[in-house]
This record gives C-alpha cells, sequence and structure tokens, in this order.
C-alpha cells in the first residue's frame, strides 16, 4: 500500500542522491543531474503523503523517522543540484535551484552561503550582499 510505497520512494531517493554523489565527481555531470532531479521528485511526492499520514495519526516511529529525513534529504538534494549545474556551466540554473532552496528552506544557513556564492559568479552584488546579511542574521540567531 501507500506506506511500502512511501518507504520505497524515500529509499529509492537516498540511493539516487548517493548515486549522484559518485557520478559527480567522476565528470559524468549528466547521469550526477539526472539522478538528483530523480531524487528530488521522488522526496517531493513522498512528504505530504508522510505527513498526511502523521496528521491523520496513522504514523508510526518508523514513519516520524522518515519524515525527519525529509528536510535534511531534500536540502543535501538542493545543495547537490547547485553544485552540478554549477560545474556543467549553467549559473542561471544554479541561482535558480538555491533560490528555491532558500524559499523553502530559509532557515538553513549553508543555503544562503551556497546562494550568496552563485550570485557573486554571476555578477549579481547587492543581491549577494543580501544573503550574505541573511545568513549572518541566521547565525546569529541559532
Amino acid at each position: 500500500g501507500d506506506d511500502v510505497k512511501t518507504k520505497g520512494m524515500m529509499n529509492l531517493a537516498i540511493l539516487l542522491q548517493k548515486k549522484a554523489n559518485n557520478l559527480a565527481p567522476s565528470g559524468d555531470l549528466n547521469g550526477a543531474k539526472l539522478a538528483v532531479d530523480q531524487a528530488a521528485k521522488l522526496i517531493d511526492e513522498a512528504k505530504p503523503l508522510l505527513n498526511a499520514k502523521i496528521a491523520l495519526g496513522g504514523g508510526n516511529s518508523e514513519d516520524a523517522m522518515y519524515a525527519s529525513q525529509l528536510k535534511p534529504l531534500r536540502v543535501q538534494i538542493h545543495r547537490l543540484c547547485g553544485q552540478i549545474l554549477a560545474g556543467m556551466g549553467d549559473l542561471e540554473a544554479c541561482e535558480a535551484e538555491f533560490r528555491t532552496a532558500s524559499e523553502n528552506f530559509g532557515d538553513v544557513p549553508g543555503i544562503w552561503d551556497a546562494l550568496a556564492r552563485v550570485l557573486d559568479l554571476r555578477g549579481k552584488a547587492e543581491e549577494a550582499t543580501q544573503a550574505r546579511d541573511t545568513l549572518a542574521a541566521l547565525r546569529n540567531s541559532l
């Protein structure tokens, strides 16, 4: 049922993320991008299923464990995808990836750091400064 499907999606996403992590350093950026895109899609599909199950009171400790992995895994996937896009020379898509990550996970300092760096590379100094200011404010609040 849905229970097995959700866990399968999460586990497959973790495997695809690891595959992308292994392919990128070897230079297979297209393969890595394909794997990381598939991982992102699976996580994005699993999240509402898992959250709904828990919200309806049907979740068990294993579901809670998977739910706790959603955010860190999705953040890692955003980061990896951005790095792959930068490696492919597509800084516009890289910026878009980190902007999406900052909108969805604005409380994660590393996202703002990565966004600031790609904005610098794209010659957007003022926006990079804003991202660094957000990063500094986050670090001060931790």
